[in-house]
């Protein structure tokens, strides 16, 4: 799985390409550790990208979240693709999760 990362000011966007499942999930959990790590805990996943969450890319999310909180920060995902979007709402962590429309407005919300 291929995920960029660009910080912008005092945030870190995780920028993954194509589905967050069971044999990408590691990955994505990986790079979110990394950041927490070197002291970065506002991150925003922009899914831009994304077509695809399972059970094991939620997990992913709502860990990120509860380890960035943790250590004083937060989480957000924005460009929710339809399918992603709904996903998120059947399984309840649109409630949970910060979201937003698009890049600029996940990065106010996590400023």
């Amino acid at each position: 799985m291929q995920i960029d990362l660009v910080q912008e000011g005092n945030v870190t966007v995780l920028s993954p390409r194509g589905r967050i499942d069971s044999s990408t999930s590691p990955a994505v959990e990986r790079a979110c550790d990394e950041q927490i790590a070197r002291g970065t805990v506002r991150l925003l996943f922009d899914l831009a990208h994304v077509d695809y969450v399972s059970s094991a890319g939620l997990r992913v999310f709502l860990v990120a979240g509860k380890k960035a909180q943790k250590a004083g920060g937060r989480v957000a995902l924005c460009n929710l693709q339809p399918t992603v979007r709904e996903i998120l709402a059947i399984a309840g962590f649109d409630r949970i999760l910060t979201t937003a429309v698009s890049r600029g407005e996940g990065l106010a919300k996590l400023i």
